[in-house]
């Protein structure tokens, strides 16, 4: 089977890719965690409200009818399973961010290789390059002289 090279570069960027990819799925999982904290806040917000309003109705002694009671029990449990609703997802929210700052950190750490391997290569080409200018130089320097020994002569 056939290998195939990729330049280091090339994963580099890959790797770039991937990162910005994982950090915008964590921001938009976050966003949807402050909206879903959101909801419970108005949820709790609107069951205390009615909680107040039909405990003002009994004590003000307002006759009340088994209806309406009924009717104001069934708002509540609806409230209660609202709430509850919502905060489960909020608990599945912020679950979900936690698996994505998994990822985000794995390919942090993946483009923070691929950053040390290229700096790595970077400064061993760089020292391979004035190896061999320096080896040019010394030739150039060593055929001047023989030149010069020889015309000398």
């Amino acid at each position: 089977m056939k290998k195939f090279k990729f330049s280091l570069e090339s994963v580099h960027r890959v790797r770039e890719i991937r990162q910005e990819r994982e950090m915008l799925t964590l921001r938009e999982l976050q966003l949807q965690a402050e909206r879903a904290e959101t909801d419970v806040r108005d949820v709790e917000r609107l069951r205390l409200e009615a909680m107040r309003s039909y405990a003002s109705r009994l004590k003000s002694r307002e006759e009340i009818s088994p209806m309406e009671m009924e009717l104001s029990s069934n708002h509540f449990a609806a409230l209660n399973r609202r709430q509850q609703d919502a905060e489960r997802t909020l608990v599945e929210k912020n679950l979900e961010c936690s698996k994505q700052g998994v990822a985000v950190a794995a390919a942090v750490r993946e483009v923070k290789v691929t950053d040390k391997l290229k700096d790595t290569q970077l400064t061993r080409y760089e020292r391979d390059r004035s190896r061999v200018e320096q080896n040019n130089l010394d030739e150039l320097v060593s055929t001047r002289f023989a030149k010069e020994i020889n015309t000398n002569q």
